[in-house]
């Protein structure tokens, strides 16, 4: 949960909010000709302090409040390390103690990844956990590494419009794992606001020279190149924080990357069970707690049912907000799956043009048969968090599109877009995307190959 909160999701989404209330205000005092106060570093660094001093204060104090009133849990502070499969050494400032367990929950989370080329010292060259120590805006940073992590900081400095931002990537696009439609948007929209963007870009050096940041990539259609930045932040991905925890020692199966194995939070010792970003599954809040939930309940009682993860809803904070459930065209075609996707445009939903922000998709994968199950789902736009969730719900219930197309969207909404894709599916929709081609798709890959769908009654040919 600690994750969740220091130099995570919390304190990363508070910036984000920030920024992107910054942005909005810059947008509208120039469409306006209003002048606008100047802000300082300091000042937003204080309020996602605040926003992380609330949240950790809540749940220590929730935590010591049930220890107190509780027999069956003690709350200590410390560092833990498995002696054997039921006892744990604890550490603390004054005394080392071992205590025996009957089952045991490893939870102990991952930390940024490092290269050991780079000379990273959490100020000048920083992974995310740096980023606190940032006293103003920096007038320049490359970031390395073109992901989640590395877009939403991108996004973020590039919103406060302070910072000259190089976004370094190494495949010929950024969120390489994202279908081409969305990471374009996103791309166009940070390159906009001033992103530089190196594209199929392998990092040769990268060394502090005189308090900045030089680095020198290599492109293969340009060459090698070198650029002076003040800042460099560094997210290349995640690693499972394994070390001194005994882990080893005591036999657990362990990946080739370091995580824990195990089948449905179970490991390979009957004892012990391991949750969250230490295990190879999704290396998400909301899952973590999931699986913690799961493990405890396989502990104490028989769920119902094993965890299923082709349901996970993922928010993305870039610009616009990205939200995902379940598969996206890549992935299918990866698995090699036959499928329909429908394709539904911000511009044609009422309430996104009263919003006057009409930049986004609604983007529904379902199996190519009569039944089309829904395989998943992509929102990129005002709202798309908010839109996910029956979706999310139906890849759970391995249900069809049937029940999305009987529900009653409210209007005007955002999630009015979900209810014209089903219906283009059904070949119900008001919209023809044989007409409004730049707003909608309607589309079928089958064998390897891709067509358009005028008719759906061809799809059952």
């Amino acid at each position: 949960m600690a994750r969740g909160i220091y130099d995570g999701a919390l304190s990363s989404k508070t910036f984000w909010e920030l920024s992107k209330e910054i942005a909005s205000i810059n947008e509208k005092s120039n469409r306006y000709h209003v002048e606008i106060p100047e802000i300082e570093f300091s000042q937003f660094l204080e309020e996602v302090n605040d926003a992380v001093w609330e949240r950790a204060s809540q749940l220590k104090e929730h935590l010591q409040q049930v220890n107190r009133q509780s027999n069956n849990l003690n709350f200590v502070h410390g560092s833990g390390k498995l002696l054997s499969p039921h006892e744990v050494q604890i550490q603390n400032t004054t005394e080392k103690y071992s205590i025996h367990a009957e089952y045991i929950i490893m939870a102990t989370g991952n930390r940024p990844r490092k290269l050991p080329n780079l000379p990273i010292d959490e100020s000048t060259i920083m992974t995310s956990d740096g980023i606190s120590s940032i006293r103003e805006f920096p007038k320049s940073m490359a970031i390395l590494g073109a992901g989640v992590i590395g877009c939403e900081f991108a996004t973020i400095f590039s919103n406060f419009g302070k910072t000259k931002v190089h976004l370094i990537e190494k495949d010929r696009r950024i969120l390489p794992f994202e279908d081409e439609d969305l990471s374009r948007v996103i791309e166009t929209n940070l390159e906009n606001n001033g992103v530089l963007i190196h594209r199929q870009a392998e990092m040769k050096k990268m060394a502090i020279v005189d308090g900045e940041v030089e680095y020198m990539i290599e492109i293969p259609s340009w060459g090698q190149e070198v650029f002076r930045v003040e800042k460099a932040l560094i997210s290349v991905g995640r690693v499972p924080n394994m070390e001194n925890t005994g882990m080893d020692e005591i036999g657990l199966n362990l990946s080739e990357r370091g995580h824990i194995i195990d089948d449905d939070t179970q490991t390979n010792i009957p004892s012990i069970y391991a949750v969250g970003d230490l295990t190879a599954d999704v290396a998400l809040v909301n899952v973590g707690e999931l699986e913690g939930r799961h493990a405890t309940e396989k502990i104490y009682g028989n769920p119902r049912r094993k965890l299923i993860y082709e349901n996970i809803s993922t928010i993305m904070f870039l610009n616009p907000e990205t939200a995902a459930a379940g598969m996206n065209e890549q992935q299918a075609r990866k698995e090699g799956l036959s499928f329909r996707v429908a394709s539904f445009d911000f511009t044609c939903i009422p309430r996104a043009m009263a919003m006057r922000s009409t930049q986004g998709f609604f983007k529904i994968l379902v199996t190519d048969d009569p039944d089309m199950k829904i395989l998943g789902m992509r929102a990129i736009g005002e709202h798309a968090s908010s839109a996910i969730q029956a979706v999310a719900l139906l890849i759970s219930m391995d249900k069809g599109i049937e029940e999305l197309a009987e529900l009653i969207h409210p209007h005007p909404s955002i999630i009015e877009g979900i209810q014209e894709c089903v219906r283009m599916m059904f070949g119900k929709s008001i919209y023809k995307a044989a007409v409004f081609k730049d707003h909608m798709r309607f589309r079928c890959f089958r064998g390897g190959l891709y067509f358009d769908i005028d008719d759906v009654t061809l799809l059952d040919d």
